[in-house]
């Protein structure tokens, strides 16, 4: 009798025993760990199908990421029973598929075959009657011996007969399937591919929305015309972290190669305790002065006047300008408002989450741009006080915009001022624009057109990013 083996390792064998119904290959035990690490990001998002499924759909959709293309395996010459003739011709149509062909373009992270996997298996794990209940059994261990095994043997110690009620209902739902595939918009992943350059990509939650989200196709389409050119930029931060010429000064924060080093002179329990309480002293290289005291603040307007054509504009440009400004090393904040200021993200803290935020963002309330311009006035009042912080202030709304001179004149006074109004149906009538430090008007004949279009956001986003950030440029 064989020795116990505990849970996790149980739940894998249990798991790896579905693959004899796999009708994917070729396939051994990095495929099987590659299927684990996909099923265990659905795992995170509530979601606990069959590893059979994960494990043929991921190798569809990862389309020989690795060097070693994945397609399906010869039929066998044996009766095959109806259920396994019924799955093989489902995967052969989502192995034709326009998003499988897309995807073996630009091979994917597995964090976005995982969404995929989500959005594909999820109206089906509803259906599921063998569906577990518990929520909290944790991930597969992706160490073991159990992945180098037979899985015939595997499947006599743990019988997958259990999987086969899924597989049914994945060949009952097949339209469904194919419908789902059909939804998953292939401009979205360009854009996330864009955006896995530098940061990472978002959590697995905002993923899920970016790969779901129908109604933000135009945005996205905009964005990819903007952002390829943007990402020519390269990041010039103001403090240098080469050694080049000499050092500045003596300073609590630095990396390990500018410890001064007179620290290492310190007993081991010295030098740990002064480690934890940031008690080392570091040399600190030349900055410019006011490195890490300027802020990048954002504003979209949010609100029912900004649907339709100007909150394409907007919000593909506020990706462009989250991304230029990002580029170049500025600390940027993304705020929506209508009614009222929304939480701020900051952009260099969170990287990748301005995308599902300016994707899926929707405001239900009125708009009161007195209230958000006052709120405003006062608590960029309070960096600048208590903080020291320089603050530029960019703001994309209407030809409506309608703020009390005063408040604007507050605000000139603790920040620079840029104001991008987007189609006004009218001649601009706002009293305070002659406030503002410089501002731009996007009329109607240059959304006419899709160049005139990029053309012009691409203007807007190189004259805004030379005023909010002076320090920073382009080489």
């Amino acid at each position: 009798m064989p020795p116990p083996i505990d849970p996790g390792e149980a739940e894998l064998v249990r798991q790896l025993a579905t693959l004899t119904f796999s009708e994917v290959g070729p396939t051994g035990p990095s495929e099987a760990i590659q299927a684990v690490v996909w099923w265990n990001m659905l795992a995170h998002l509530g979601l606990r199908p069959p590893l059979v499924a994960v494990h043929d759909l991921g190798l569809l959709l990862a389309h020989g990421r690795d060097g070693r293309p994945h397609h399906l395996s010869p039929a066998s010459r044996g009766a095959s029973s109806t259920l396994r003739v019924q799955y093989r011709a489902l995967l052969s149509s989502i192995e034709r598929s326009e998003l499988v062909q897309a995807l073996g373009a630009a091979p994917s992270r597995d964090e976005t075959i995982a969404v995929i996997l989500a959005r594909v298996l999820s109206d089906v794990i509803l259906r599921w009657p063998g569906a577990p209940r518990r929520t909290g059994t944790g991930d597969l261990p992706l160490g073991s011996s159990f992945y180098a095994g037979e899985r015939s043997v595997l499947a006599k110690s743990a019988d997958p007969g259990w999987a086969v009620p899924f597989l049914q209902r994945l060949v009952e739902h097949d339209r469904a399937i194919r419908a789902r595939l059909d939804q998953i918009d292939v401009s979205a992943l360009r854009l996330l591919g864009l955006f896995s350059v530098e940061g990472g990509l978002p959590d697995l939650v905002d993923l899920y929305q970016i790969v779901g989200s129908l109604g933000s196709a135009d945005i996205v389409d905009f964005s990819l015309q903007l952002l390829p050119s943007l990402l020519e930029t390269k990041r010039r931060r103001s403090v240098q972290r080469f050694a080049i010429d000499g050092y500045a000064s003596i300073e609590r924060r630095g990396s390990i190669d500018a410890l001064l080093p007179s620290e290492l002179a310190h007993d081991e329990e010295i030098f740990t305790q002064k480690a934890l309480s940031d008690d080392l002293l570091y040399y600190g290289r030349e900055r410019a002065p006011d490195a890490g005291r300027r802020v990048n603040l954002l504003l979209v307007d949010s609100s029912a006047s900004m649907r339709g054509t100007r909150q394409v504009f907007a919000r593909g440009l506020a990706l462009a300008l989250c991304k230029k400004l990002s580029l170049l090393g500025g600390e940027v904040w993304l705020r929506f408002f209508d009614s009222r200021l929304y939480d701020r993200l900051d952009v260099g803290r969170a990287p990748g989450r301005e995308l599902p935020r300016l994707l899926s963002f929707r405001s239900e309330r009125g708009r009161n741009y007195a209230r958000v311009f006052s709120d405003l006035a006062v608590e960029t009042a309070r960096l600048r006080r208590e903080e020291g912080r320089d603050i530029a202030i960019t703001f994309i709304t209407h030809a409506e915009c309608h703020v009390p001179t005063a408040t604007v004149e507050a605000l000139a006074k603790d920040s620079s001022l840029y104001g991008i109004f987007v189609l006004p149906s009218r001649p601009m009538t706002l009293d305070y624009l002659p406030l503002l430090h410089r501002y731009q008007v996007v009329t109607a004949d240059t959304l006419a057109r899709a160049a005139s279009s990029r053309r012009r956001a691409l203007e807007i986003v190189e004259d805004a990013t030379d005023l909010s950030s002076p320090n920073a440029g382009a080489e």
